[in-house]
């Protein structure tokens, strides 16, 4: 990514044409496209039957310094502009010994004679016709490379539009998440006395109201209890992962592998915090923000 985008976010889909004149004999058209991939793989096709390492390397260069990650597919096609120059080799010598072979042949059955030269001509490997070499010359290399220029341009600008638009979705999804811990935060301090409560009428069910109860025991259980169903270690790591996301998405930038393991980190916390954490009405919230932070990886999944 150029150095001037370094604060923007670049999807890895992304479109981009081109279309210009190499020189008197080559005009070219460039179709750059891109899916999501894990690391950066550039791959060049062209319409030549021969193989072209050196223009290949030339197109991929150029890609290779606009886009960080990526299956980038480029369809390079060139065209002649003018008739291609070719070489006729005719081997004299076999062409005068098939004719006569021939017409020996036609005079043995006693036939007129109707073997022509054009005959014979078309005879396998008597005439070899070669086509120009159809490698391109320094200066058309760099010609070609302005128009893959001019399609990268095309191509990132959109990759980039759309990476602006993932910005917007990621943030909404980040709030979400935040609001989450905002709601949950107020409420820790209350689960003592909660669970405190609940193994109290839990305790009289059992052994009936006419039964004492130690009061320091009771303490003690809920203590334990309240203990198992800590989360302010989760909430505390789930912060520090919401801020480290906020922090990599303003910075731009090829951030997708990172913002993906962020995820990863946040979704894990979620699991251990709706395990520990069995209050009423929780669970539905947890399932809530576990499908936040699945649209939130998802779109990261998008970008560069």
């Amino acid at each position: 990514m150029r150095e001037e985008d370094t604060m923007a976010l670049a999807s890895m889909t992304g479109f981009g044409r081109a279309r210009g004149t190499l020189s008197a004999r080559f005009s070219a058209s460039v179709v750059i496209r891109s899916v999501n991939h894990r690391y950066l793989d550039v791959q060049v096709r062209t319409n030549l039957r021969e193989e072209t390492p050196e223009l290949e390397a030339a197109v991929r260069s150029v890609v290779s310094e606009a886009v960080d990650r990526g299956r980038v597919t480029v369809q390079l096609t060139l065209e002649r502009t003018e008739p291609a120059a070719t070489a006729v080799m005719v081997d004299g010598r076999a062409v005068i010994s098939a004719l006569a072979q021939l017409r020996r042949l036609e005079e043995e059955q006693g036939g007129p004679q109707t073997v022509e030269l054009r005959d014979v001509l078309s005879l396998p490997g008597l005439v070899t016709v070669t086509g120009a070499d159809t490698l391109l010359e320094a200066d058309e290399v760099e010609a070609l490379e302005a128009v893959v220029r001019d399609a990268t341009r095309q191509f990132m600008a959109m990759r980039l539009e759309e990476g602006a638009r993932l910005r917007g979705q990621l943030a909404g999804e980040l709030e979400r998440l935040t609001a989450f811990l905002d709601a949950l935060e107020p409420e820790l301090g209350d689960v003592r006395e909660r669970l405190l409560q609940r193994l109290k009428e839990r305790i009289e069910r059992m052994v009936g109201t006419e039964v004492a109860v130690d009061p320091e025991r009771l303490v003690q259980e809920a203590a334990i209890l309240a203990d198992r169903a800590d989360v302010s270690e989760e909430v505390v790591r789930l912060r520090s992962h919401f801020g480290a996301f906020a922090d990599r998405l303003s910075k731009g930038g090829a951030v997708g592998r990172t913002l993906d393991f962020l995820c990863q980190e946040i979704h894990r916390e979620l699991n251990t915090l709706g395990s520990k954490c069995r209050e009423v009405g929780m669970a539905e919230r947890v399932v809530e923000a576990k499908t936040a932070t699945e649209r939130l990886r998802e779109q990261v999944q998008n970008l560069e």
